[in-house]
């Protein structure tokens, strides 16, 4: 199904003309060797460009649409019109130096004759193709082949000043002139035709993903991009041993799953198209996570980016409301002029690395509406009162910080669980209950530290305790975005009740250093049977403090006596112990309280 998902994305694309034909591909360049009408060299044009990595501007190579490369492999094979200096140029891996002798100096030398071996393979390659091409780029390009000398490139005037460059690894093209070759029709069309005539020993079947009969693929074209893989690129879809063939299909790399040539060509192209779009490829720990819409609208691809990865300016959260809306009530959403429909099939593929293979992580598939509906409940559960103007929608990337130490080196959370709380974001499903213990692990361990920006109790930490105990622990609780007055639920008040003792202590003693938050948080929320006697012996000691103060005094005995009652209500003493869900619900009800009181006092 994911075969034949990208297959059928490729096919779209391809009739809207946006991606390459069978035969091409959009391949990584960093120079281009520039010839005159003679086909001498007269020039090395750069065709990197620099971006921002962090901090630091790097020169990266530009992407090109040129013909299909050859999978790499041992021995010799030629591309046409590009591939590294040592087919382009004979030139070896490495730049010999004065220096250079004994093993190195050995080494040197065999690179060297390989360099000449591939230059000449590729000279006979473009010889054939070219054989019947006679424009005037076509030309120069046969003139160069003829008359370079690999055996002396490195003492060229005009490449002299580029071997301690990155020219010797790079990838490498060619031009006329300052125009590139493969712009020539007529050259285009010569590649086409080499590429599409049938080979005498091609193996015929039944393609699995198209089910025509037709030409299998020997070898899939390699799937690059994906974090953590091979540069070079690496399968998905491969057997690389006997013992992993069926009957009848051995002898080659993908004959145990027959897939024809153009839908090996198709499913690649379409999905190094996916990977290299930066835009709306995310990495989430070690997978690499694709998405797309099968019509090929990209709108889709950026509402699916903003409402769950990104909390960028691509969409608002005005945008983000009227889309929810919208496919709430299955009805199409008009985004920068394209209409969204809910009933759009839509797709999500996670890859990660295996050695020279991929594994796929998970592939999701249904309609755009039910993915977006099911972000949609998901940020219902976690909307909660915010202490000041927060954006509405958390973010993946964000409910991930929070579960990490903030002051650890490495502040990447775990890959499992990112990946596996995305899931369940878009799926529908309960969260994973690492996600719950993670966040309760924080709550426990942090301690509030306004220079370094760290605090016990987040908005973040409560939104995600709320959406958990939603979505995995369901009591019937009335849980709500904000206060709950009228919850009895014992754990809950407990909660309540400890934001108010801490806001006695807090007037009984201001700028106190350390508050009960800090001294008995943790213990409260488990053993509350424990320490709330405790406390509530400090708070009377605590409240005599507020005599001068009367009127403050009097609400704030009157709000204890309220939330006691509350407790007493259920005929149960205060728990000697409380499980994990009880403690979510403590701090949840502690959260609650305390923003009630942040309330009243931007209200004053």
């Amino acid at each position: 199904m994911i075969l034949q998902s990208l297959v059928d994305y490729y096919e779209t694309l391809a009739r809207q003309g946006a991606i390459a034909k069978p035969g091409w591909g959009n391949y990584k360049i960093s120079y281009a060797v520039n010839l005159n009408q003679q086909g001498e060299v007269i020039g090395i044009l750069s065709l990197e460009k620099e971006v921002m990595r962090g901090k630091k501007k790097v020169s990266v190579p530009t992407t090109h649409m040129l013909p299909e490369g050859v999978k790499k492999a041992s021995g010799i094979r030629p591309q046409f019109l590009w591939a590294n200096a040592a087919y382009c140029l004979g030139l070896p891996k490495e730049n010999k130096t004065a220096d250079m002798t004994g093993d190195a100096a050995t080494k040197w030398e065999k690179d060297k004759k390989r360099s000449v071996a591939c230059f000449e393979t590729m000279k006979q390659y473009h010889l054939d193709i070219l054989e019947a091409v006679h424009t005037p780029s076509a030309a120069a390009l046969k003139r160069f082949f003829t008359t370079w000398n690999p055996e002396t490139a490195e003492n060229h005037s005009v490449l002299k000043p580029y071997l301690t460059t990155n020219l010797l690894t790079a990838n490498v093209m060619y031009a006329v002139e300052g125009v590139f070759v493969q712009d020539d029709e007529t050259i285009r069309n010569a590649w086409d035709a080499h590429y599409n005539q049938p080979s005498d020993d091609a193996v015929k079947g039944q393609c699995l993903v198209t089910g025509k009969i037709g030409p299998i693929a020997r070898i899939h074209p390699n799937i690059k991009g994906v974090r953590g893989a091979q540069s070079s690129g690496a399968s998905l879809v491969s057997f690389n041993a006997e013992a992993f063939e069926s009957y009848g299909h051995s002898g080659g790399q993908c004959y145990n799953a027959p897939v024809s040539k153009h839908a090996a060509f198709a499913y690649t192209t379409a999905l190094n198209q996916l990977i290299a779009d930066e835009k709306h490829c995310k990495v989430i720990g070690n997978t690499t996570v694709v998405y797309w819409a099968a019509n090929g609208e990209e709108a889709y691809q950026d509402l699916l980016h903003s409402a769950v990865f990104e909390d960028d300016d691509t969409v608002d959260d005005e945008t983000l409301d009227a889309l929810f809306s919208h496919i709430q009530k299955g009805m199409p959403f008009d985004f920068q002029g394209v209409p969204i429909h809910p009933d759009t099939p839509f797709y999500i593929l996670g890859l990660s690395p295996n050695a020279a293979r991929l594994s796929v992580r998970f592939f999701l598939q249904d309609t755009f509406g039910h993915f977006i509906d099911h972000v949609r409940k998901h940020y219902e559960r976690l909307e909660i009162v915010m202490p000041q103007q927060h954006r509405a929608y958390l973010p993946l990337w964000r409910l991930m910080g929070e579960t990490v130490n903030k002051k650890s080196k490495d502040k990447t959370a775990s890959p499992l669980l990112a990946g596996a709380v995305m899931r369940s974001i878009l799926s529908d499903t309960p969260y994973p209950q690492a996600l719950y213990n993670h966040v309760m692990l924080r709550v426990k361990a942090d301690q509030d530290d306004k220079d370094k920006h760290i605090y016990k109790i987040t908005a973040e930490k409560t939104a995600i305790i709320k959406a958990c105990l939603l979505k995995n622990f369901p009591k019937g609780e009335t849980i709500t975005v904000a206060l709950n007055e009228e919850s009895t639920n014992t754990a809950y008040v407990l909660g309540r009740l400890f934001s108010v003792l801490e806001q006695i202590q807090e007037e009984a003693n201001p700028n106190i250093n350390s508050t009960i938050k800090d001294r008995f948080f943790n213990s409260a929320a488990a053993t509350p049977g424990w320490v709330f006697p405790i406390l509530l012996k400090m708070a009377n000691h605590h409240l005599r403090k507020l005599n001068d103060r009367r009127g403050l005094k009097i609400s704030l005995e009157k709000l204890l006596t309220e939330l006691e009652g509350k407790i007493e209500m259920n005929d149960q003493p205060i728990p000697t112990r409380m499980n994990l869900s009880d403690q979510g619900l403590f701090i949840l009800g502690y959260y609650h309280q305390t923003q009630k009181r942040y309330v009243k006092k931007e209200e004053k």
